[in-house]
């Protein structure tokens, strides 16, 4: 069946584009991650000092030169290890989704809803009776899908991380062997989990539009969530770190949502994997019961 099932998506359109589509968004990150400074520093000199903008006041920017310093010195460990990421977030570490978490989610709905719209389930299900095992070989092709993007993914990072230690007088390597297959490794995991948290999601819903629609309000609703407890709290609760695109981002590089935005952030890395795998265990578990019990039709 994984078999089958992977020959299916290798011999469709869909996860090609999808992994086109999420190797441009990681280029584009890349890009702007090497320009920033200089654009920066070009808007230095022409705006007599001031970083943030030719417009801002000499108050504003004083508040916000150092973090966009921060956010732009590609000689600095964080923003080396932000390039590395495999989600796409880029230095600021958001909890927004980058172009590759979304396109692991439409992976994993349209691997398994494309079926119900074409009807394809069906003479499947007659091959292989066991609805558990069609729903597990789909698990597996997907997750070697997203794995095969997510290596295309690092090689993009590697270089990218290259040119802008090379292109940038005085800065230097500042990570190591260890920290670069760290974030790697976890981003290869996360990677696969939102495959997976997509599959689970077309299964519940089987709808393809419907199933597209929820992983579309996922990634617009969830920044604002955060946002809003951040601000409803004032900073002292930590219940929008359990969202699960906060915790991929906090899983990958360490770099959490909520910390970001000024709230707390007392999940570790360790955690936020283990709280991303229960949300996929969620979604893939309802869906594997309502796809036993249901009709195919």
């Amino acid at each position: 069946m994984f078999r089958a099932e992977l020959l299916k998506l290798r011999t469709t359109r869909t996860p090609w584009i999808l992994g086109i589509v999420a190797l441009a968004g990681m280029v584009l990150v890349q890009v702007l991650t090497i320009a920033l400074p200089r654009i920066l520093a070009g808007l230095e000199g022409m705006g007599g000092g001031a970083t943030v903008g030719l417009q801002a006041s000499p108050e504003l920017t004083a508040d916000l030169a150092p973090d966009l310093t921060g956010l732009t010195d590609l000689g600095s460990a964080a923003v080396q290890r932000a390039m590395l990421d495999l989600l796409g977030n880029g230095p600021a570490g958001s909890g927004s989704a980058g172009v590759s978490v979304i396109c692991m989610l439409l992976l994993g709905v349209l691997a398994i809803t494309t079926d119900f719209r074409t009807g394809g389930i069906v003479p499947t299900a007659l091959v292989v009776p066991s609805r558990l095992r069609i729903l597990a070989g789909k698990a597996g092709a997907t997750a070697v899908v997203a794995l095969v993007i997510g290596a295309a993914l690092a090689v993009l990072t590697a270089l990218g991380l290259f040119v802008a230690v090379a292109s940038s007088p005085g800065a230097q390597l500042m990570v190591g062997a260890g920290d670069v297959l760290g974030v790697w490794g976890r981003g290869l995991v996360v990677l696969v989990l939102f495959a997976w948290l997509g599959l689970g999601i077309g299964t519940l819903i089987r709808g393809q539009v419907a199933a597209i629609l929820v992983v579309v309000g996922l990634v617009v609703v969830e920044p604002l969530i955060q946002a809003a407890v951040v601000l409803l709290s004032g900073g002292t609760s930590s219940a929008a770190a359990w969202l699960p695109l906060g915790l991929g981002s906090l899983a990958s590089t360490g770099q959490s949502a909520t910390s970001v935005l000024g709230g707390l952030a007392p999940l570790g890395v360790g955690a936020a994997i283990l709280g991303l795998v229960a949300w996929v265990a969620v979604a893939l578990g309802s869906g594997a019961v309502t796809f036993r019990r249901r009709d195919l039709v």
